[in-house]
């Protein structure tokens, strides 16, 4: 009844019949939250009446509020609602043709509008069709949507060379909780200026946004946590560049995870594809050898130091066929495939980690030298080390990306239970961190794989759990807690990547403290005082209401 009442009183196409609520009751998190509706706007109107209708019966009705979902990737609980869940990639799917700039801009050559529901694989595809690549991809590259990587902040493993999204968001066109579209981009002093005497509502947003962010300038640069990664919290510290005197809110609301306004339209800065890579697999047999690794990798400038540890490389081997079926049909690349990797473990034992470490160049010679040089050093430290060819090296960056649905399909009787999911320490406390975290997991008899972006000291923990026991579901938060307090003393984030969602949003208080947080809360005011996007994530979170929603099948 209410979609149909949503439907007959928006114009926006809606469905409350139960399978399709289902359907977008979950993500690839561990929640399952039940909207009352999905809405399908077909173009910007569409939503701006969407807005208009819960802004207008907010007060007597609360509970309104809207959500917008992509491809539903998102492992934080990111695009989960009780209200309203908007669905994007049905309609807001067009990409424009890629346009070279007249002058580079750093790594930045080319650039492309398209609108959040595009693929990004879709997206990729089109734009290398003109040789330019946006490389913040995330290792679900094949399902997830622009709006989820730019709603989380996404990463991947070419951040190691490129940084994430944010660096590649150049202009946003969003719908705010005034119900109109507006332009955000970078401001020059007197654009801000400009823009700051408008006497209307978008005038008044930036006259506090601004006052905000330049009064608490000093204590926001501080708490900037000290990694090369960071999707928590709001993003108040990269806004305002004091040197180059620009005000760039795209920076705020890449990785908002759609708190603020709903994305209709990105501007996407682009880099040349690189021609040829060359990449060399390490295999670590224990922790001591860590810190000289990624020393000794770094000197040669990789743009990927990837890693999966013994549990993932136990899985690859146990569901080989599965792997090498993507690769290839062949039976005799099926039956040959895993051989010397079923030959390694029988000589000598799985690996403690196993390190991916890529080199893109202009011409072959360059990346497979430097690959090569890579195995040499590790040869002289006396760490087992090889070149991989182009079919070998898909194989292992296989292993890494596909681990995570390895997990969700092959273990029917456990649920994938992300909750230490993106975790960041400096590269330098890596060997102090791993072992402690192993410990706690192993102590809690968790089941779990650990994969990641070594070379940033960012790592994924996968944890498997029947989560329909009571006793199971009663581990996670002192697990999570344990962990989240090593990470903070190691000077770390509890998100580098997937951002806070319902998972992580509730610890934005130990994590930043009450007088950052207090800032973070007047930044959601600002924006969004009726609080019609996306709640429960970022501002106002309770341990309680995730826990609730945990699944239970």
């Amino acid at each position: 009844m209410f979609a149909k009442d949503l439907e007959r009183l928006t114009g926006v196409p809606a469905a409350g019949d139960s399978s399709t609520l289902k359907k977008y009751s979950r993500d690839a998190s561990l929640f399952e939250i039940r909207p009352r509706a999905v809405a399908f706007p077909r173009n910007v109107a569409d939503l701006k009446s969407l807005v208009n209708f819960v802004r207008d019966n907010k007060k007597r009705q609360p509970e309104l509020s809207l959500t917008a979902r992509t491809a539903g990737t998102c492992m934080s609980g990111g695009p989960l609602n009780e209200s309203i869940v908007l669905d994007l990639v049905k309609n807001f799917k067009k990409i424009n043709k890629v346009r070279r700039l007249n002058k580079k801009e750093g790594r930045i050559e080319a650039e492309v509008e398209a609108e959040p529901g595009v693929l990004y694989r879709d997206f990729e595809y089109h734009t290398l069709r003109a040789g330019y690549l946006m490389p913040s991809y995330p290792a679900s590259r094949e399902l997830c949507a622009l709006g989820g990587m730019l709603s989380n902040n996404a990463g991947g493993e070419k951040s190691l060379k490129y940084g994430k999204t944010e660096n590649f968001v150049r202009h946003l066109k969003i719908v705010l909780a005034d119900g109109k579209e507006h332009l955000i981009k970078p401001l020059s002093s007197a654009e801000l200026l400009e823009k700051t005497h408008e006497a209307n509502w978008e005038g008044e947003v930036y006259r506090k946004i601004s006052k905000l962010i330049k009064d608490n300038y000093e204590i926001l640069k501080e708490a900037k946590p000290k990694v090369s990664k960071n999707s928590t919290g709001y993003n108040l510290w990269d806004v305002w560049n004091k040197e180059k005197d620009i005000f760039d809110l795209t920076k705020l609301f890449v990785g908002a995870q759609g708190t603020l306004g709903i994305v209709t339209e990105a501007t996407w800065g682009l880099v040349k594809a690189p021609k040829n890579s060359g990449m060399a697999v390490i295999f670590l047999k224990n922790w001591k050898s860590l810190p000289a690794v990624l020393r000794e990798v770094a000197e040669f400038q990789p743009s990927s130091m990837e890693s999966f540890d013994n549990h993932t490389f136990k899985l690859a081997l146990k569901f080989w066929r599965g792997f090498l079926g993507i690769l290839s049909r062949n039976p005799i690349t099926l039956l040959f495939g895993f051989w010397p990797e079923f030959k390694m473990v029988l000589r000598g034992g799985l690996p403690k980690l196993t390190l991916l470490v890529e080199f893109e160049e202009e011409d072959g010679f360059s990346a497979h030298r430097k690959a090569e040089g890579v195995v040499k050093k590790m040869m002289e430290l006396g760490i087992t080390a090889r070149f991989l060819e182009e079919e070998e090296a898909r194989k292992y960056w296989l292993i890494r990306r596909e681990s995570f649905n390895l997990l969700r399909h092959k273990f029917r009787s456990l649920q994938t239970a992300p909750f230490v999911d993106d975790l960041v320490v400096p590269p330098s406390r890596v060997r102090e961190f791993l072992p402690a975290v192993y410990k706690i997991l192993d102590q809690g008899k968790f089941f779990y794989t650990v994969a990641g972006h070594l070379g940033e000291g960012n790592f994924h923990i996968i944890p498997l759990m029947k989560l329909g026991r009571d006793e199971e579901r009663a581990k996670i938060r002192p697990v999570m807690k344990l962990i989240h307090a090593l990470v903070f003393r190691l000077g770390g984030s509890m998100s580098g990547e997937h951002n806070d969602g319902l998972i992580r949003s509730p610890d934005l208080r130990v994590m930043y403290g009450k007088r950052i947080y207090k800032l973070f809360e007047e930044a959601k005011n600002i924006f969004d005082s009726q609080n019609i996007f996306n709640p429960h994530k970022k501002i106002g979170a309770e341990w309680e209401y995730a826990e609730k929603h945990f699944r239970r099948d």
